[in-house]
């Protein structure tokens, strides 16, 4: 049975965009689309044995923070959390969650996280490249209501950039028997894959007659073509549907400069860079190493890998010179690789899932002793994990440096940097 409304002040902040109260029984109480500082009163929806998940009712003290929500449809979808938040603050609080989350799971005392930059442009609206749509039982393309499975239809959204909002438009609601739809848009085309329900099947939504327009269903080209091609800091580079890359060209190029900025790579150096995705690290951690290992399970991305890499002096309207060293893509998995290497590497740059490396890997790291290890970070929670065993295993954390690249949502990326402290020494 629902419980009865109460009034609660807010003063934490959670890992997925919750501000944090006590109820009068003392449980912690999570509150959604509110802030922390704000008096509220909230019914409670959710209970477990130590905490509770309420639904905002009122707002009786608002914080000098609170804004207006940019869009009309935000109460009602899922895609964002935090535009009722002042973008300023918005970064304030991704930092808060960054630190709080390496202190309580990562036993880091004083974790040295700098503050959270975003990319140039396209912040903290209109970023999205491609966007992974939900489909509603009459074809309608939207997203996850919160708390819900159901579709909220989503004509026209702000996240998106005009070529990304355009394909959304030609992609039209006519999408029956489709699970998810996802939209690509690049700078030499635009793509709209398919996930059908099961069985799978034929899809027919879309402007079939566009040559522009690619159409993979499953996995099948229906209609090519079936990537984009995309500019990073002047670098064209492919993407295939179905292969991971990052979601806006902004903030693929405000992570390659963090990572840059982070790497310690002398000219000898052997430089591993795991979950390699579709090589966008990996081209430009390629000019400065002797030697590059890309390792990748994905079969799609690790082709894609290859001929990024393989295209890495290709820059648009200027020249790049080409670097001395020599490159290769292990299409496996991080573990296997790990098990089977025997070459000394210097440098580990590894951007993993969201769960993160996990103990097996972060043990076959420190088994390789590399000078240097910078983690990319896509869950702070995830990275504190990770921290606690690198620790562990005589590594010390040098600096966090936060990335908003998904401005008005909960998510927060980090670039973490760790060093070798104290080699094991031989048993």
């Amino acid at each position: 049975m629902r419980e009865p409304p109460v009034e609660i002040t807010l003063d934490g902040w959670a890992h997925g965009g919750q501000a944090v109260g006590r109820l009068p029984d003392g449980r912690a109480c999570f509150v959604p689309r509110a802030i922390p500082g704000e008096r509220v009163r909230v019914a409670v929806h959710t209970v477990k044995k130590r905490h509770a998940v309420a639904d905002l009712l009122e707002v009786l003290t608002p914080s000098p923070h609170r804004v207006d929500p940019p869009c009309p449809l935000y109460e009602g979808c899922g895609g964002c959390q935090l535009q009722h938040v002042d973008p300023a603050h918005q970064l304030a609080l991704k930092r808060r969650v960054v630190i709080e989350q390496l202190q309580r799971l990562g036993g880091v005392i004083d974790p040295p996280v700098a503050d959270v930059i975003t990319p140039t442009s396209g912040w903290p609206a209109g970023y999205r490249s491609w966007a992974r749509m939900a489909v509603s039982d009459g074809g309608v393309l939207g997203f996850r209501r919160p708390r819900a499975h159901t579709v909220q239809p989503v004509d026209e959204c702000l996240l998106l950039q005009p070529d990304a909002q355009q394909l959304r438009e030609r992609a039209g609601d006519d999408w029956a028997g489709a699970t998810e739809v996802t939209l690509l848009a690049g700078s030499d085309g635009q793509v709209v894959a398919v996930t059908t329900a099961d069985p799978p099947g034929e899809v027919h939504g879309g402007p079939a007659d566009d040559p522009r327009l690619g159409i993979v269903v499953d996995g099948r080209v229906q209609q090519p073509p079936s990537s984009i091609q995309v500019s990073v800091h002047g670098i064209s580079l492919v993407a295939t549907a179905g292969s991971f890359f990052q979601a806006g060209w902004s903030g693929a190029e405000a992570l390659v400069e963090a990572v840059l900025a982070a790497v310690d790579i002398r000219p000898d150096d052997t430089v591993a860079d795991l979950y390699a995705g579709g090589g966008l690290l990996s081209v430009f951690l390629a000019a400065h190493a002797a030697h590059l290992i890309a390792v990748e399970a994905d079969p799609v991305a690790a082709d894609d890998a290859r001929t990024n890499l393989s295209h890495a002096d290709r820059r648009e309207g200027s020249s790049r010179p080409g670097h001395a060293g020599s490159t290769e893509v292990r299409a496996t998995t991080v573990e296997r690789w790990l098990a089977s290497n025997d070459a000394t590497v210097d440098v580990v740059v590894l951007d993993p899932p969201r769960p993160g490396a996990g103990a097996e890997v972060v043990r076959g790291l420190l088994g390789l002793e590399p000078r240097q290890i910078v983690y990319v970070a896509c869950d702070p929670a995830a990275l504190a994990r990770d921290t606690r065993t690198l620790l562990a295993g005589g590594y010390a954390l040098q600096s966090v440096q936060p990335l908003d690249l998904f401005g008005h949502t909960a998510h927060v990326e980090a670039v973490a940097v760790f060093t070798i402290a104290d080699p094991p020494t031989g048993g």
